[in-house]
């Protein structure tokens, strides 16, 4: 006999055990299958996980409905005030402060292993949740009235509905059919957690140069070690070289790509090279399958809004399947799951777009452009409406 749930989530990442986690705490039957182990893999400072986000005012709200946010360590959080954004083929940069912009901070860094471990802590005590750990996804067959899943140890699982959470190469969206564009970003993303020399002051920069567009995210400090985390992008043949280079000289280019505002002083994990690719599935709903985060979208990291985007997608999916629910509709009918849909694809092409934009305005040194964007970091930087606007909109925060 199949296992019989409501919804299957596959893949269980930030988004994919948030989405469960949601669903099953409000008496949705959930089976999360993932081929991890779903153990802890929580590194001990200052070794901080190799993958950092930037959750926006929005989604740690979405964390405190779910019950998660308070889970996590205090002192594996940093809310940072303020962002500093400038052009290293000019003269120009933009700075948001919370402060002047009326909010609390600007939004928070939490390493993903972090925030996992405490989606972990829930899930553990929901009766309605059911992990399927170690187990992959070889086959599954929608029906009239649910979906037929077969694991790879032999299992099956009957569900309503299948989201797929697993990623940006997912295996769900693949085999159900979704057709996808896509592109090749010409960029590899450096990542990497490295020490400085002073105090970052709760500051998280983002430079745009000759040495490629260049992010780099606060981290807390300890031991009286200060501690950031970087995503630098580059094309492939220069990430092959940062990354064939010994660390005291891969520490010298990243501190004059940082325009030396700082000094790098050491490496505190590996560097990782991820290829970029912006994709977007056409569709993100077919009749009992839905498509959320890097499954339905990715975009450049340049904005560090990757998580945050997932995240909206999670809320968006979860208020309308449950209100199916209660109403005891059917939540793997085609009409239900196109509300989803319509209400996310329009901001999700929209970030992509903008995201596209901006890739190509400062990936080029024609100074003809480089004196153009100048004028308007210039323009920007002074309109202190429009710098609400964009708090509001990247960061989640409403108006003051």
């Amino acid at each position: 006999m199949a296992n019989q749930y409501d919804v299957a989530v596959i893949g269980a990442g930030m988004i994919g055990r948030l989405i469960a986690s949601l669903l099953a705490q409000n008496k949705v039957s959930v089976a999360l299958i993932d081929p991890s182990t779903g153990l802890s893999t929580l590194s001990s400072p200052p070794h901080y996980d190799t993958r950092v986000s930037a959750i926006s005012a929005a989604s740690q709200d979405l964390l405190e409905t779910a019950g998660v946010w308070h889970r996590i360590p205090e002192e594996r959080l940093l809310h940072y005030r303020t962002m500093n954004v400038w052009d290293g083929l000019g003269t120009s940069d933009i700075q948001f402060q919370a402060e002047s912009l009326g909010v609390p901070s600007l939004g928070c860094m939490v390493e993903n292993a972090v925030l996992s471990d405490a989606l972990n802590q829930k899930n553990a005590d929901l009766d309605k949740l059911h992990s399927f750990f170690g187990e992959q996804v070889v086959a599954f067959d929608a029906q009239q009235n649910h979906s037929d899943i077969i694991l790879k140890s032999g299992k099956k699982i009957q569900a309503t509905l299948i989201v797929a959470a697993d990623g940006a190469n997912s295996f769900v969206r693949r085999e159900a059919g979704f057709s996808c564009r896509e592109w090749d970003y010409g960029h590899h993303a450096i990542v990497a957690t490295i020490e400085i020399d002073r105090s970052h002051e709760n500051t998280a920069w983002q430079a745009f140069g000759d040495e490629g567009i260049l992010a780099f995210l606060p981290l807390p400090s300890i031991e009286g070690k200060h501690i950031a985390s970087i995503v630098w992008s580059v094309p492939p043949l220069e990430s092959e070289s940062l990354c064939q280079l010994d660390e005291p000289n891969f520490c010298r280019r990243l501190s004059y790509a940082l325009s030396e505002r700082f000094s790098v002083l050491s490496e505190l994990s590996p560097r990782l090279s991820i290829p970029l690719t912006q994709r977007h599935a056409t569709e993100y709903v077919k009749e009992r399958i839905a498509l959320v985060g890097d499954a339905a979208h990715t975009i450049h990291p340049l904005a560090g809004q990757g998580a945050n985007i997932g995240f909206s997608d999670v809320r968006a999916l979860v208020e309308i399947l449950l209100k199916a629910h209660k109403r005891q509709d059917d939540i793997g009918r085609l009409t239900i799951l196109r509300r989803y849909q319509r209400a996310r694809m329009l901001d999700n092409l929209q970030m992509a777009a903008g995201m596209e934009s901006f890739k190509r305005l400062y990936s080029t040194q024609n100074p003809l452009i480089v004196q153009m964007r100048n004028t308007g970091m210039n323009f920007i930087n002074k309109n202190a409406e429009i710098k609400r606007l964009v708090v509001e909109k990247a960061f989640g925060h409403r108006k003051a």
